[in-house]
């Protein structure tokens, strides 16, 4: 921008750069910040823009009532408690128009200079936004350091816009400033350019000036609505301010001290379809006919927050429903506030309606994403959860007609789930149980695969021909507007489509389709879970069918040849080398065996056929039965640490499987010998088995995998032999028992396997009428040694 002319100034900010300057002041903090432009001489002082500024104020001249008037609506319109529009000349700062300024800071309308914050957006030339004025450091030479509206006024947040002339020179600001630090929000930045756009000054001819109402004010024996005094000065700016409120993108009411509408602007028309030429009394009687209060009951025009401001000074955030036939309903909430002269007397109100109906919609999808999420959580099977979830998401669409549909790939065909149909809505024919590809909604999104949105599905092509329509309302019942199907997916597979009918014409398309792809895809994901867990269960089931299976037809021949090769050993005469070979086949047997033994065990137990009979124990016995029986194995020193007793509740026979496995596994994997620690200690409420070793240990990659069925190590799976379900049937007997098994991560050379098992029981009385004791509580959390560092003696 040229600083002496301004030429290359923009006309105006346009809406997409408020979001850039909203907020820059509290990141940045106080004048000095980023956001807030620096004070230029060469601007303020450009002898061309002070000629403008000149020309302005006599122009501007014996009109503060009327840019009070706009400096007060200004607030009004941005929920500001001070409003400014102000020309900033070489040595002063004129209030032009003003609302909550304080008296003492400017009495006789002027300010000086070094205190004014349209200085700012003067030299910005832009529209400015500060959400924290003193966030941060000020400079000591900066003017903003001693502004009294700052220091003494309280000032904490400031927004204005350059008041230009018509070649883009900056000649003042309309601001507005609030006493706490608030963010400023694009429509209100949008109604401060408005504004100073509206009053942009024309050298040439007469600045452009406001007004607060329509039409003349009403005389006679209902009263006076505004102050004779102000009559003439009104009068000749109504135009210009009904063009500033017909501008905004807010609904605005202006009523008369009496309650009469005098003002609707555009968009309060629009967004409720009033017909053109409609009076504002007129516009509101039909706005009121199709209002209603969040319960449902009517309102009734003393309701109406413009009729309460003047009652109640102002309305904060008044709730309602617009209701009308053939278009989707509005929520809305309204803000009212009295309109008061200097003297403080009742001019009337000004009414702010904004349409909140997208972030109403939002929440309400968002509450149905989450309850349909909790649904299918807690469902087994679609069909279980498919009612609720078409109810759930016609009340948050308010659509009277949803479907759920589910392809029968055996038959080619979508098989209907479950349907919602509003109690109002009476249809023609029953809806199809099954529905084929092409035709219909439905079956065209079957097709092909994608989202099918029909605005005007009554017109379309889906509704003709037999067996076409969905859903056909009977007689004169509601019309049906919009239909939308969208394909539930596994993958690239469409598995299914959802499809919604509305009774209203939508335009939110974005945000509707966003909310049943989700739901959508939320069903093809419970799909895809549901058949992955029943194809899990199947393959259990297989498995362990096979394994009693495998164990049923093995053991029988086994025990034949185990009964066998025990005669063939008893015979005395049997050779040397024949015995040798029958001695080979009897040990083979037995390993065959004891593999079956293991896996029908850990079949058992993962299933929960089999549960440990749990009474009350020595641990220590159990331990030291198991070492006495494994002796001097392998050249292997074998060094214990055990207590005199540690009583729990457990099965004796189990944990003693555990235990042999343990010290089998160390023995066997320590090829060259070594020692062996065998550790047993007890805290208050846990007791810690510690098997370690100094073998060959486990490999950095075979960690996470060491406790799974039939794997072993790469350093061990050639050299040593195993079945690798030793510690596959630890760990299920161990969690059997509520506890936990874990490979000590800290033992880098050799393996160290900790278990730990709760110490306390309550008695309890099993169905056979045996009694016993049942474990208090399972164990939780990560596993931790107990005395990770604690030396076991030799």
């Amino acid at each position: 921008m040229n600083a002496e002319d301004g030429s290359n100034a923009p006309s105006m900010i346009r809406a997409a750069s408020y979001s850039q300057v909203v907020g820059r002041g509290t990141r940045n903090g106080g004048a000095a910040m980023v956001g807030m432009p620096m004070l230029d001489r060469a601007v303020l002082d450009a002898p061309t823009r002070l000629h403008a500024v000149s020309q302005a104020r006599e122009t501007f001249a014996g009109r503060p009532v009327g840019f009070d008037a706009i400096a007060r609506m200004t607030a009004r319109l941005t929920h500001a408690p001070i409003g400014m529009i102000s020309l900033l000349g070489n040595t002063e700062e004129e209030l032009i128009g003003q609302c909550g300024v304080p008296e003492w800071f400017a009495p006789d309308r002027h300010g000086a200079r070094r205190h004014a914050l349209c200085a700012y957006v003067v030299c910005g030339n832009d529209v400015l936004a500060v959400e924290e004025l003193l966030a941060g450091e000020v400079a000591s030479d900066d003017p903003l350091r001693n502004n009294p509206l700052l220091v003494d006024g309280g000032i904490r947040a400031f927004a204005g816009a350059p008041l230009r002339d018509g070649a883009g020179r900056p000649l003042g600001a309309v601001s507005v400033a609030d006493t706490v630090a608030r963010a400023w929000d694009p429509g209100e930045l949008a109604v401060l350019s408005e504004v100073a756009e509206m009053l942009r000054f024309e050298p040439d001819g007469e600045a452009a000036r406001a007004t607060l109402i329509e039409e003349p004010p009403p005389s006679g024996p209902t009263g006076q609505a505004w102050p004779s005094s102000m009559q003439a000065g009104f009068e000749g700016d109504r135009q210009f301010f009904a063009a500033l409120l017909d501008s905004l993108q807010v609904g605005v009411v202006v009523a008369d001290s009496t309650g009469r509408p005098v003002l609707v602007n555009k968009m309060s028309r629009e967004r409720n379809k009033v017909p053109a030429g409609l009076s504002p009394e007129e516009a509101i009687a039909l706005i009121c006919r199709r209002l209603y209060h969040p319960d449902g009951t009517p309102f009734e025009r003393h309701e109406m927050a413009y009729v309460r401001a003047l009652v109640d000074e102002t309305v904060q955030r008044a709730e309602s429903i617009s209701h009308g036939p053939g278009f989707l309903d509005q929520h809305v909430v309204a803000y009212g506030k009295a309109l008061r002269t200097d003297e403080g007397k009742v001019l009337g109100t000004v009414t702010t309606v904004l349409d909140v109906t997208d972030r109403w919609r939002a929440d309400r999808f968002r509450e149905c994403n989450l309850r349909i999420a909790t649904m299918l959580n807690h469902a087994d099977t679609v069909e279980e959860a498919g009612p609720e979830l078409v109810n759930a998401l016609g009340e948050a669409l308010d659509w009277p007609c949803v479907a759920l549909w589910l392809a029968n790939p055996a038959e080619r065909v979508l098989d209907l789930v479950a349907h919602h149909v509003d109690p109002g809505i009476a249809l023609a024919a029953p809806i199809p149980a099954r529905m084929g590809r092409g035709a219909s909604v439905t079956g065209e999104c079957w097709r092909s695969g994608t989202l099918l949105w029909v605005p005007q599905y009554a017109e379309s092509r889906y509704v003709r021909g037999p067996g076409a329509r969905e859903f056909s309302p009977a007689g004169e019942g509601p019309r049906l507007y919009t239909a939308v199907a969208v394909p539930i997916r596994d993958e690239d597979c469409v598995v299914g489509v959802l499809t919604c009918f509305a009774d209203t014409v939508e335009n939110d398309r974005p945000l509707l389709t966003g909310l049943l792809e989700d739901i959508a895809e939320q069903v093809g994901y419970f799909l895809a879970r549901r058949r992955s867990m029943e194809l899990a269960m199947q393959l259990v089931r297989a498995r362990d069918d096979f394994i009693a299976l495998v164990g049923h037809e093995l053991r029988t021949p086994l025990t034949s040849i185990t009964t066998c090769s025990d005669l063939l050993l008893e015979d005395e005469e049997l050779s040397g080398d024949a015995r040798e070979l029958v001695e080979i086949v009897s040990r083979n047997v037995g390993s065959v065996h004891a593999i079956i033994d293991d896996l029908l065990d850990l079949a058992a137990l993962e299933s929960g056929h089999l549960r440990p009979h749990l009474l009350p124990i020595d641990l220590v016995a159990v331990v030291s039965d198991a070492i006495a029986e494994l002796g001097d194995q392998g050249g292997t020193r074998l060094h214990t640490g055990l207590p005199s007793t540690v009583m729990l509740a457990g099965d004796a026979r189990r944990l003693r499987q555990v235990v042999d496995n343990l010290l089998s596994n160390a023995v066997k994997y320590s090829p060259d010998g070594g020692d062996i620690h065998v550790e047993l200690v007890a805290g208050e409420d846990f007791a810690e088995l510690a098997v370690t070793d100094s073998g060959i240990g486990i490999l950095p990659d075979d960690r996470d995998r060491l406790f799974d069925r039939f794997y072993r190590g790469d350093n061990a799976r050639h050299n040593i032999p195993g079945s690798g379900l030793g510690l596959t049937l630890v760990r299920a007997i161990v969690q059997a028992h509520c506890g936990t098994v874990a490979l000590d991560p800290t033992k880098k050379d050799g393996t160290r396997i900790l278990v730990r098992l709760p110490l306390h029981a309550a008695a309890t009385t099993p169905a056979d009428g045996q009694p016993g004791v049942a474990l208090r509580y399972p164990l939780r959390g990560v596993f931790r040694p107990l005395e990770p560092n604690r030396h076991v003696p030799e």
